[in-house]
Formats: structure tokens, C-alpha cells, sequence
């Protein structure tokens, strides 16, 4: 009997042991798993070209886990970068979205004014459209080839309305600031002609 007794205490520090160790393992896994970092989220839609400024991100806390290699965190600084995939509002910002060399160029907004039958019926915002520049042969010159302004630039806004009265089409693209001038100078002398790049 005596040997039992002496058998059962000396299980008892072993057994509080175990115990004490699952408690303390599982409250550091749960500390752990609740463990976040800060991360740069979009504030509002942001278009390719667009260069980041104060207002554009924002920084929120999340757990990602093994794929936050893939994100901006907090420690990295993304003003002054240049968009080079579109992001959504609320959306986490890749590190493969956002590029600070010199070939991704900021876009301007263009406005322009079409006559409604150039316009392509479906143009609305978000949709890439392929720029021809064409001019009409009068008193009997030869005619000149359509030219290619500009190919999959993004529409910022179309006003459709507009195509239902015959009347020129307001439309605004997404530009880079270096191809600016060349558009422009397209709409002193003939005519500009929107077509949808993908149907």
C-alpha cells in the first residue's frame, strides 16, 4: 500500500506539468493568431497612371498571414508611386500594383468632343477604346489612312445621353501626360473616331 501512494504523488507534478504547459502553448497560438500588422488599402478607385498622393490609401489593420509578402505594409512607402493595375476602393494594394520607375508615366484626363456617330455604342466608363485619327478627303485631294492615336486607353466618363439627339459626344480618357499633346493636336485639323478595343 505504501508503495502505491508513493507511485500516485510522484504522477501528480508530472500530470500539473502537462497541464500548465497545453494552457500556456494554446494562449500563445491564440496570441499569435490574433496578432495583425497595418496594411495600405485603396480609399478610392485609382485608374493605371494615376501617381499616389495624400487621400489616395489608407492603412488598416488585417492578419494575412503567409501571403502578406505579397502587400504594402506600413513599413513601405507608396506616395509618389505610379498605379500600374487599377484598384478598387477598399482593395489591399499589391506590391506588383504599384511601380516608382520612370516607365510607368501618370495619366491626365482628356476631355473630348465626338460626333456621336464616331462614338462606339457600348462606350462607357471603365472600358478601353482604341483613338483613330481620320481626316476626309475634300475637293477631290486623296484620301489619307486612318491613323492610330492612341490603342487601350481607359474612359474616365461618356456621356450617352448625348448620342440619342445626334450631337457630339462628351467623353473624358485616361491619357499619359507625355501622349497629352499628341491627342490634342489630333482634334484641330479632322475627325477622332472611339472604338470599343474588346466586344
Amino acid at each position: 500500500m505504501k508503495k502505491r501512494n508513493l507511485g500516485n504523488s510522484s504522477r501528480i507534478p508530472l500530470a500539473v506539468t502537462l497541464i500548465a504547459a497545453s494552457f500556456i502553448s494554446a494562449f500563445v497560438l491564440a496570441t499569435l493568431s490574433r496578432s495583425t500588422s497595418q496594411y495600405w488599402v485603396a480609399a478610392t478607385d485609382l485608374t493605371v497612371g494615376h501617381q499616389i498622393s495624400t487621400g489616395d490609401l489608407q492603412l488598416l489593420d488585417m492578419n494575412l498571414g503567409a501571403s502578406s509578402a505579397h502587400y504594402l505594409s506600413k513599413d513601405l512607402d507608396p506616395f509618389g508611386q505610379i498605379v500600374t493595375q487599377a484598384l478598387k476602393s477598399g482593395s489591399l494594394v499589391e506590391e506588383n500594383s504599384v511601380s516608382s520607375t520612370s516607365t510607368a508615366l501618370a495619366s491626365s484626363g482628356v476631355p473630348l468632343s465626338i460626333r456621336s456617330v464616331d462614338v462606339a455604342t457600348g462606350v462607357h466608363a471603365g472600358v478601353l477604346v482604341d483613338i483613330y485619327w481620320v481626316l476626309d478627303s475634300q475637293n477631290g485631294e486623296l484620301p489619307e489612312e486612318p491613323v492610330l492615336i492612341l490603342g487601350g486607353v481607359t474612359v474616365l466618363s461618356a456621356d450617352g445621353d448625348s448620342k440619342n439627339f445626334g450631337t457630339d459626344s462628351a467623353i473624358t480618357v485616361s491619357v499619359e501626360q507625355t501622349q497629352v499633346l499628341r491627342i490634342l493636336s489630333a482634334t484641330t485639323q479632322g475627325r477622332l473616331v472611339v472604338i470599343c478595343a474588346h466586344v
